[in-house]
């Protein structure tokens, strides 16, 4: 998710809302069927019913693309398709003609509760991503960092994942900011931001911590692999050539990295003062380099 701009997740929430309104006007027909007794349409009690309606055709569609590998999402569809069972053996007795039980009821409810539960757990996990971004890099703010990464520590805790932490300060940022103005530098920033989340996955995370320096959040990563991302990140920032105030004149920066992960042996503010350190070892060997936690 790192890698959405600010504008696809507004989108992202706004389509998220329209469905669940698809969502609520089919329960509203459901209801009527029911209550009526009427027979019920077609589609409804078709294979793969759950494809038919409004939720479902914006669930399967192009639209969605961009959350379609989200863990929310996936429970999302698992919760819609399993209510839509629940739903089509209410609409068989109506259709032929049999009293619905308490049981067949309560299952239908039960599961209704259990997809408005998944949709409003991914609409509020957007939600707080677009409210915690950073207005000019759009890499998420320190707000929620500490929540977040405090989440994948208690995974590490319990054995089930390794999770890396990589921090990157740009080197002799502040000569750029006073040699070309701070808007060269904040276009720096934003661009720099950019060219990293293209090597990011879906479920990686980077905020920024301070003025020019930023924290990743990479779950299930080893050290070893995190070393070589953060290797390929550094090959990148410096590899860029930005171009600024619409002149052909252009800046080159580079960035020192410090990498660890998240251990059983320390607290997350541990482990942030460690890659801290990390990234302060690599400036203070020469910069533009990547420097393993040597404390693990």
């Amino acid at each position: 998710m790192a890698s959405f701009t600010n504008q696809q997740l507004q989108l992202i929430i706004a389509q998220l809302d329209q469905a669940i309104f698809n969502h609520d006007q089919w329960y509203k027909h459901i209801l009527r069927i029911l209550i009526l007794r009427i027979p019920p349409e077609k589609a409804d009690i078709a294979p793969e019913a759950h494809r038919h309606c409004h939720f479902g055709q914006w669930y399967e569609s192009s639209q969605a693309f961009f959350i379609r590998e989200n863990p929310a999402f996936i429970s999302l569809g698992d919760a819609h398709k399993k209510m839509h069972i629940s739903a089509q053996n209410l609409l068989q007795k109506i259709s032929d003609g049999l009293l619905i039980l308490s049981i067949d009821w309560d299952s239908f409810d039960k599961d209704i509760d259990k997809m408005r539960l998944a949709f409003q757990s991914l609409r509020h996990e957007f939600t707080v991503i677009a409210k915690n971004r950073d207005p000019l890099t759009e890499a998420q703010t320190r707000d929620g960092m500490l929540a977040e990464i405090s989440d994948q520590n208690a995974l590490v805790q319990r054995g089930q994942q390794n999770c890396a932490l990589v921090m990157f300060d740009l080197d002799h940022f502040k000569q750029v900011n006073d040699t070309y103005g701070h808007i060269a530098g904040d276009l720096v920033l934003v661009s720099t931001v950019q060219r990293i989340k293209t090597l990011l996955r879906p479920y990686d995370r980077i905020y920024r911590y301070g003025g020019e320096e930023f924290i990743i959040c990479m779950p299930r990563t080893t050290l070893a692999q995190a070393h070589m991302v953060a290797e390929r990140m550094r090959e990148a920032i410096a590899e860029q050539n930005i171009q600024f105030d619409n002149s052909r004149e252009s800046l080159r920066v580079t960035a020192s990295f410090g990498v660890t992960i998240l251990t059983q042996l320390r607290s997350v503010e541990e482990s942030i003062d460690y890659v801290d350190k990390a990234m302060y070892e690599a400036k203070r060997a020469g910069r533009n380099r990547v420097v393993d936690d040597v404390n693990l």
